[in-house]
């Protein structure tokens, strides 16, 4: 329970768990280039949204995947299908016509692929975040060789957005006792902003000196050998598919480059 208040990760003995950060990190940066670089169509974004959902499902936090998926993708759909249902410069195909205003097929499946490819990279990302301890994911980078500062770069967003999130929290239960009211009506919403946003930068340079403080005490810029109190194990099996991994990414990218650089459009 003290882990979930203090980040987004779900602590699980699922096989999805178990894989080494790093590799569940390569297979975020597949998804991605898939997604925009791989032949087939949607098909590859199909596909990799199935087995993303059923990651999810394996590692028990499916619920809380389609709950930010839906409320980060909805708002989105709910501009981008018309946009480009009447706007899209590749429309010829009518669906429907409305006193002279038409919505076109192109479109919508242009806003479809859209958002099935967002819907693709936003599901591996919160399988990533909800799946890996933080802690686990800078001892990794450290322990490939990357920089302690980058490293620590690299992790921080994952402890920092939830306590974010609970400042905000917080300072909103504080103004509301002060008398503020920011509920109800748009305009009431619009003035509570500036209340709560000077509390929320100040707490959070307050933050940033507080942490940088405890890792200076910890000897976070201390040069020489190291000694972990944790340590992430690692596979040859899991070091080979990071190796596979990272090679179908570069095939992929340069199998767009040459398709755009050959193929006429």
């Amino acid at each position: 329970m003290q882990t979930e208040n203090i980040s987004l990760f779900c602590a699980g003995k699922s096989c999805v768990h178990s894989v080494h950060p790093l590799s569940k990190l390569v297979f975020v940066l597949l998804t991605g280039v898939a997604v925009y670089c791989a032949p087939g169509g949607i098909w590859p974004d199909a596909g990799l949204f199935i087995l993303n959902t059923v990651l999810a499902v394996l590692a028990g936090v499916s619920g809380r995947v389609w709950k930010f998926l839906w409320c980060t993708l909805l708002p989105i759909a709910l501009f981008m299908v018309p946009i480009h249902g009447f706007l899209y410069p590749g429309n010829q195909t009518v669906l429907i016509t409305y006193h002279g205003i038409s919505l076109y097929i192109e479109g919508l499946q242009f806003a479809g692929t859209m958002l099935l490819q967002l819907a693709a990279i936003l599901s591996v990302s919160l399988l990533f975040v909800f799946t890996t301890d933080p802690a686990d994911l800078i001892t990794s980078l450290i322990q490939a060789g990357l920089p302690s500062s980058l490293a620590y770069v690299c992790g921080s967003p994952l402890l920092m957005l939830p306590a974010m999130r609970a400042r905000v929290k917080t300072i909103q239960d504080a103004q509301r006792a002060r008398g503020l009211d920011s509920e109800g009506r748009f305009i009431n919403r619009v003035k509570s902003i500036g209340p709560l946003i000077s509390p929320l930068i100040l707490g959070a340079f307050s933050e940033i000196e507080q942490r940088a403080i405890a890792l200076e005490l910890r000897g976070f810029s201390a040069t020489g050998p190291r000694t972990f109190m944790r340590v992430v194990e690692d596979s040859a099996g899991q070091r080979i598919a990071r190796g596979v991994m990272l090679s179908v990414c570069l095939l992929l990218l340069l199998y767009k480059t040459i398709l755009y650089r050959y193929v006429p459009y």
